[in-house]
């Protein structure tokens, strides 16, 4: 090769980016003379990539080739086109104190090189979020979302990203890319926010569930802590909420079996108590087929409509007797004085608002077993288990007054029995949604609760 020829070179060498479809392949461009090895003593390529010196070669053919070879590793190693950050250039001089060094210039540009590639920038109400590989993983991506919330036994009607959803192509380095299940699971937990509860007097599970908008089930899954329903004042319960980044309405259709009340038509008796009744026939829920359209948001129902109701079986009416007769014995007519309900123990809670509901009455615990006592004479109402009260006896005290007595281990009285003032009624217990061992005792004025402490001195 000639020394003009030689000359020639870094004018080519120094235009080494060229452009194939929408990436940018860098590489040497040097003539089929580059094969000879006819070079001229003295004679080197000062080989730079944006302008910083990475050393000396004679032969610019090997550099060129291991160039291309980093290019064609990286562009299988992400299974894409890649582009080549860094501008390489080469330049002819005449020094012979300069050493060749290969060796160090291949390290240096496979230290030096880096590579971008075509990515799919996933934009969210306006803001940048995460990248995705490309049009194909972008859809998975919605896919996944979606079918976070479908099962295969729901009717869809439709499904669809409420949020304003979507990409523009950047040039990405490929470890900012995310794989398509990745980013759903990114979009769909969000951020999770800790909050904690702190349980004070008269919190029962429930109830706390009730007022965070959660279930128990799941209550006791963020808090494995716990024993059973079991509560203790100070305890600290994990709110564990997930706050999703995307919102995804799903629209269905569902059927179910639904009961149907059964109706209750009464007769009356004038020889028994007005306080008393007797069933004469069981009533029998009825059952209908009933098809919904529901909405629900990430899981959640936010709106049921009726689309068809088909009755499978009809209720059966329950048909019962009420007494009519007013008991005139001073035995059976509250005297409106009343005594307290315990034979021993505290108040834990009092009669007012609490956690931002209305509690109804008083709280007085004690061990279990206490006795519970009448707080007035009258007649038994109710004597059985009912929802939140546990076992409850419902005293009617003839002049408009009736007690409540709640929670207990066991009831000693049954429905319709007569009660004296003082006599035991029942044993102190924690059934229903209960913290500790107590009574609640209501006092109710022609069915409106009040406050029971007005009729004791203070306690």
């Amino acid at each position: 090769m000639t020394l003009e020829k030689k000359k020639e070179l870094p004018q080519q060498l120094n235009g080494i980016i060229k452009f194939t479809g929408a990436f940018m392949l860098i590489i040497f461009l040097v003539a089929g003379a580059f094969a000879c090895h006819d070079y001229l003593g003295g004679y080197y390529y000062l080989v730079s990539v944006d302008g910083q010196t990475l050393g000396a070669v004679r032969d610019p053919v090997e550099i060129r080739d291991f160039v291309i070879g980093l290019r064609d590793s990286a562009r299988e190693r992400y299974d894409m086109e890649v582009v080549q950050i860094g501008k390489i250039s080469a330049q002819l001089v005449h020094d012979t104190a300069i050493n060749e060094e290969p060796e160090k210039v291949k390290k240096e540009l496979q230290d030096y090189l880096t590579y971008k590639v075509e990515a799919y920038q996933i934009v969210l109400n306006d803001t940048d979020t995460f990248m995705v590989k490309g049009r194909e993983e972008y859809e998975k991506v919605l896919e996944l979302v979606k079918g976070e919330y479908i099962t295969d036994k729901q009717k869809i009607v439709d499904v669809f990203i409420e949020d304003d959803i979507s990409y523009r192509i950047v040039m990405a380095e490929s470890t900012k890319i995310m794989k398509a299940e990745e980013a759903a699971q990114f979009l769909l937990q969000g951020r999770n926010r800790r909050n904690v509860y702190l349980v004070s007097r008269g919190d029962t599970l429930w109830g706390i569930a009730h007022a965070q908008n959660t279930t128990v089930s799941r209550l006791q899954e963020n808090n494995p802590q716990l024993n059973g329903d079991k509560l203790n004042i100070g305890d600290e319960i994990n709110l564990n909420v997930v706050d999703p980044l995307i919102n995804v309405v799903v629209v269905q259709e569902v059927t179910s079996e639904v009961p149907i009340p059964y109706e209750t038509r009464y007769s009356y008796d004038s020889k028994m108590w007005r306080t008393q009744s007797k069933v004469v026939t069981p009533g029998e829920q009825g059952l209908k087929e009933v098809t919904y359209l529901v909405t629900a948001k990430n899981g959640v129902e936010i709106a049921r409509e009726v689309l068809e109701e088909k009755v499978i079986k009809e209720p059966v009416t329950r048909e019962m007797i009420k007494g009519t007769a007013v008991p005139n014995s001073a035995e059976m007519v509250g005297t409106g004085r009343f005594i307290w309900p315990a034979a021993s123990g505290r108040i834990t809670s009092y009669f007012g608002i609490r956690n931002g509901r209305m509690h109804t009455g008083i709280d007085i615990a004690s061990s279990k077993g206490t006795p519970v006592y009448a707080a007035d004479s009258g007649t038994v109402t109710f004597s059985g288990y009912s929802g939140g009260y546990g076992r409850l006896v419902i005293i009617s005290h003839g002049n408009g007054y009736s007690t409540y007595y709640a929670h207990n281990t066991s009831n000693l009285v049954s429905m319709g029995q007569r009660v004296t003032q003082g006599q035991t009624i029942a044993t102190i217990g924690s059934t229903g949604n209960a913290t500790g061992y107590h009574v609640h005792f209501e006092i109710r004025r022609n069915g409106t609760s009040i406050n029971p402490l007005q009729f004791f001195s203070k306690r």
